[in-house]
């Protein structure tokens, strides 16, 4: 009798972020404290944007966000913890286009630019697991 050997854990996460909008505040902090959580966890993190969430990309969009009233952090101090832990970060090529935002105006440090079809690839992988915000 052949035993299968126990399943491992997957140790990759990848994150689609398509309704950390802007012009919700509140809601923009939170997928860069997964990410961080994650990858303080030793966790491989990926993060997707797309939609208006590309313009938290954008040179000083998140910095002028609170991530809560009163909390005294940007949305920039949580994507900046996400970036020290190792998250990697990736802009939608279609959503740059579509909002506006040209790549000379992205923040230092991304990974760099990739879609639909990568963020799918990802799901399809039984070393990866995914969330979406």
């Amino acid at each position: 009798m052949i035993s299968e050997a126990p399943a491992r854990p997957a140790d990759k996460l990848a994150i689609l972020v398509w309704a950390a909008d802007p012009g919700r505040p509140e809601l923009c902090a939170t997928p860069f404290y997964f990410a961080a959580a994650a990858a303080a966890m030793d966790v491989e993190v990926e993060m997707y944007f797309t939609a208006r969430s590309v313009e938290l990309l954008r040179r000083g969009v998140a910095e002028a966000l609170l991530a809560a009233a009163g909390s005294g952090k940007s949305v920039a101090d949580f994507r900046r913890e996400a970036l020290a832990f190792g998250a990697k970060m990736f802009a939608c090529p279609t959503a740059l286009a579509s909002h506006g935002v040209d790549a000379a105006e992205l923040i230092s440090g991304l990974a760099g630019q990739a879609g639909a079809a990568a963020f799918i690839g990802r799901t399809l992988d039984p070393a990866w697991r995914s969330l979406s915000f």
